[in-house]
Formats: structure tokens, C-alpha cells, sequence
């Protein structure tokens, strides 16, 4: 089968490569329709990441179909141990011994591929597989809203108008909140305007005021975190969705603020299973809506190029095509 390789850093290859077999029972065959690029795939390619372990076929968000049946389902793209105590309490993507698609395991810039057979979720027939391979995308969101524990009619503050920031934004909007994402490229919000309509959220170049009760940040500048708390209204909570790509120099008047405003910081990374199957119930009631946040499908010989401009902002998602191998 063809597969896309990152062999080390900055060091892509188009290979054929054997087709996996699955070790046992618990695993299963999927043939690849689509695979959407992610940033977190662009950083990697460009510097690494924490849980990469090379050589490594990327791609962690898939549509497949099973080869006995063609039934289509998306991917949790992680296998728990099921035993540990996040786990047995609903958070599986804290395990310690976690084994992430595309990270550890070979992921979806591949024809075939062999997932855990209690990471697949079945597909609706409403949704086309080009959009439902943006589930696990939105299921992150989910996981970042959850972590702040949002509540109906909360101002939102997002800062970043990518692909990750509108799907904060739309997830937001199902809970019964109002996000406000700040994208302070003019090109990117022309690009967005149609998308923000649709799903009624307001967009700015700038955070126009403070009051807010939650702030998200969706983009990888540090100053996000300072502005972020200095908006937030007294208790309210910072979530860190995007990592930073700089070093972050936090001044003791700003640590001082959290202190005495009470306010609340909080991490996000990654997303349950269960998170995933409400990302779906998003996307189906939503689909035509995301569909815009797709900038063009792509082949897989597409993707190295792909990659620098995703890693700069400059476009929201490329989908592979997987069905165009030959």
C-alpha cells in the first residue's frame, strides 16, 4: 500500500509499504477514504512533538470503511489500558499508557491501516466521509469546554480563527454559549466570514471588550495568555488548548491577578471517546456549515507541500483523499 512517512524531522517519504496485520482479535482493517491535516501534523513535520515516536506514517483524523462490510466509521485515534484510574473514570485520553494513532502508532496518510476495534465510531448516513473525518477536531473542542465546565449564555473569548478556533466556537454555540473569536489576519477573517454567519459567531480583529467568562486560546503566540486573563471577569476560567511555540514570560502582576480575582486556569489535550461521539451529533446537525472550512482536497503526494502553509495559518483544512492511490 502507499503510505506517507515522516522519518525524522523535516524528512517526509511516499513508500509502499507492507499492508498491517492485525496482532489479534481486539484490532481491525480499515481501508482510509480521507484523512484531514491537522497543524499538530505540520508541527511535528517541522519540529517534533512530545508524544512522536519515529519513523511514523501521520494522520490521526480518519474516515474508513471496514473491508467486509464498507460500513464507514471515524476513529478515536488512541488505544487506553482501560485499567488505570482515568480510565475507569472517563478519561481515557490522560492514560498513562496510551497508544495515539499517528503519534505512537501509524496513522491514516496510509491506504489501510489497523485501529483498536473499540475506537471505532459508526458514521451516520447523513454525513459524507469528507466532513466526518473532522470529527475528532471538534471532539478536542468538546474536551476543552468540558474542562471549563461552560455554562449556557457565558461569554466566550477564542483567540484564533483556524480550523480549531471555529470548531471552539462552534461547539460553543451547542452548549448555549457566545463565542467571540479574535483573528487579527484580514485575509483569514474574509476567508471565515461565511463559515462565523452560518454558525452565529462574532468575529473581530481585536477584543473590543473585558466581562468575559471563559477565554480559549486556539493559536500557538504566548500574549494570548496574558490578554486572555487581563479580559477574564473575576472567578473566570483560561484554558490551554493550543501549545505555545515561544517561551512564555508571565509578569508577577499578572500572577497576582489570578491570585486575587480567583481565576482559573486549565489544560486541554485530546479527547474521550465519548467526547467524540457528541462531536458527531455536532457535525451531523452542522455538516453543510463545516463543509466551508474545508480549503480543498488533496492527494496524498499533495501533503509535504501542504504543510509549511498549514503551519503558518494560511489556510484551514486540506483533506486527503486516500481513495485517489492507486
Amino acid at each position: 500500500m502507499k503510505a506517507l512517512i515522516l522519518e525524522d524531522i523535516k524528512k517526509l517519504r511516499i513508500d509502499n509499504i507492507k499492508i498491517p496485520n492485525c496482532s489479534d482479535d481486539t484490532e481491525t482493517l480499515l481501508k482510509v477514504s480521507y484523512c484531514s491535516v491537522c497543524r499538530t501534523d505540520a508541527k511535528m513535520w517541522f519540529q517534533g512533538q512530545r508524544d512522536l515516536v519515529l519513523p511514523r506514517v501521520l494522520g490521526h483524523e480518519i474516515c474508513g470503511q471496514k473491508l467486509d462490510s464498507n460500513e464507514r466509521f471515524i476513529v478515536w485515534p488512541a488505544r487506553a489500558c482501560n485499567n488505570c484510574h482515568y480510565c475507569k473514570n472517563g478519561a481515557e485520553n490522560l492514560c498513562s499508557s496510551i497508544q495515539v494513532i499517528g503519534f505512537h502508532r501509524d496513522g491514516g496518510f496510509a491506504q489501510y491501516i489497523k485501529v483498536p476495534k473499540e475506537s471505532l465510531i459508526k458514521i451516520p448516513e447523513n454525513i459524507p466521509s469528507e466532513i466526518a473525518c473532522m470529527t475528532e477536531l471538534l471532539s478536542s473542542a468538546i474536551n476543552a469546554i468540558e474542562q471549563v465546565d461552560l455554562q449556557k449564555n457565558q461569554k466566550v473569548l477564542i483567540f484564533g480563527g483556524g480550523p480549531a478556533g471555529l470548531m471552539l466556537g462552534l461547539a460553543c454555540k451547542y452548549f448555549g454559549a457566545e463565542p467571540f473569536v479574535v483573528e487579527k489576519n484580514c485575509e483569514k477573517r474574509e476567508h471565515i466570514a461565511q463559515f462565523c454567519k452560518e454558525a452565529d459567531i462574532h468575529i473581530s480583529d481585536v477584543v473590543a471588550f473585558d466581562n468575559f467568562d471563559v477565554a480559549i486560546n486556539a493559536a500557538p503566540d504566548p500574549n494570548t495568555l496574558i490578554e486572555g486573563i487581563l479580559k477574564l471577569n473575576t472567578g473566570g476560567k483560561y484554558c490551554l488548548f493550543s501549545g505555545f511555540t515561544k517561551n512564555v514570560s508571565i509578569p508577577i502582576d499578572l500572577l497576582n491577578e489570578i491570585h486575587y480575582r480567583q481565576l482559573t486556569i486549565v489544560g486541554a489535550y485530546g479527547s474521550t471517546k465519548r467526547q467524540m461521539t457528541i462531536a458527531l451529533k455536532i457535525l451531523e446537525d452542522n455538516a453543510q456549515t463545516i463543509r466551508l472550512l474545508i480549503h480543498k482536497i488533496i492527494d496524498l503526494e499533495s501533503v509535504p507541500s501542504v504543510l509549511p502553509e498549514i503551519l503558518l495559518g494560511q489556510a484551514l483544512k486540506y483533506v486527503v483523499d486516500l481513495q485517489k492511490c492507486e
